[in-house]
């Protein structure tokens, strides 16, 4: 069945959740409407590939970690979280921004392995500089690259430092291409993003059944997993401190954006899904993990309706 297909890690679990995601990108640029353009073609195009081929940074950076089991549950449930969110998936700036978090994220989680770490540092904070640049309140992850050097890199007062050269450089190749491209510099007004606390946009109909399901998702994984955080090892519980660090952050982003039209929801996807996954490798009948696999496959559906 579902849960035994997918707790396997073959081409055909990749293939299947590609085309999973592809359908429901087409989904979501066919309600808003995409212009027979070339430019938004192209766009659109370069859209569906940073949609789907994080996934692969994503299923590597949870068994590479030992946070999951060898399967391709985490990238499931990703597909599945971030299919009701239709606004996101024609983000393209949100889109690009997630695939620069989830590469610092890979490079922050390899500290542990205490060798090369200042281009780690390094390479962690660029990629979350270059997100920045596409969805400014991004930069809030850079929390994790200092709590990455808190628990494996803290004794080298140079690696506090590397961070803030790393999104200097980012801000400096911003501007050379600006330079380039508009004979500008790119002002640090520009730059900087307004933040809301208003939730107003989130009570439309359309939006309403996403920012609910992932609130409920959200509140009910974080706690089983903070409930098998205290049962793991020692020596793990860094690496399972910076998921769910890394999820609070994602949940601050949501908070403080200034638009609230359920695209920001998508930062919360990875983490969540990393969560969700522990829950579905729980010791639980075989019957229960299948009803919970075909909700989370259908589940996007129902946003179809709205």
């Amino acid at each position: 069945m579902l849960s035994s297909f997918f707790s396997k890690s073959k081409p055909i679990n990749y293939i299947v959740i590609a085309l999973y995601m592809t359908v429901f990108f087409g989904i979501a640029y066919y309600k808003k409407g995409l212009d027979l353009k070339s430019t938004p073609i192209l766009l659109a195009t370069i859209g569906l590939f940073l949609y789907v081929l994080p996934m692969l940074a994503l299923n590597l950076v949870a068994q590479k970690n030992n946070l999951t089991n060898k399967g391709t549950f985490t990238i499931l449930l990703y597909a599945c979280l971030s299919a009701i969110l239709p606004n996101s998936l024609t983000n393209f700036y949100i889109l690009v921004s997630n695939v620069f978090v989830l590469l610092a994220l890979q490079n922050i989680l390899h500290l542990r392995n205490e060798k090369q770490s200042k281009a780690k540092i390094f390479n962690a904070s660029f990629y979350i500089g270059l997100a920045s640049l596409a969805y400014f309140w991004s930069i809030s992850f850079i929390l994790l690259v200092f709590l990455g050097i808190l628990y494996f890199t803290s004794k080298d007062y140079r690696n506090w430092i590397i961070p803030f050269v790393g999104i200097s450089i980012a801000f400096l190749f911003a501007n050379c291409f600006t330079l380039l491209a508009y004979d500008s510099f790119f002002a640090f007004t520009d730059y900087i993003d307004s933040f809301s606390f208003s939730f107003q946009n989130y009570l439309i109909k359309g939006q309403l059944f996403s920012v609910g399901v992932l609130s409920i998702c959200t509140i009910f994984f974080f706690s089983i997993y903070l409930i098998k955080f205290g049962r793991k090892a020692v020596n793990t519980k860094p690496i399972l401190r910076l998921v769910i660090v890394y999820l609070l952050i994602a949940v601050g982003v949501v908070v403080i954006s200034p638009s609230k039209d359920t695209s920001e929801l998508f930062f919360v996807v990875a983490p969540l899904a990393l969560m969700s996954t522990a829950y579905l490798e729980m010791d639980y009948r075989q019957f229960a993990k299948e009803v919970n696999l075909w909700v989370f496959i259908l589940m996007p559906f129902i946003i179809l309706l709205f």
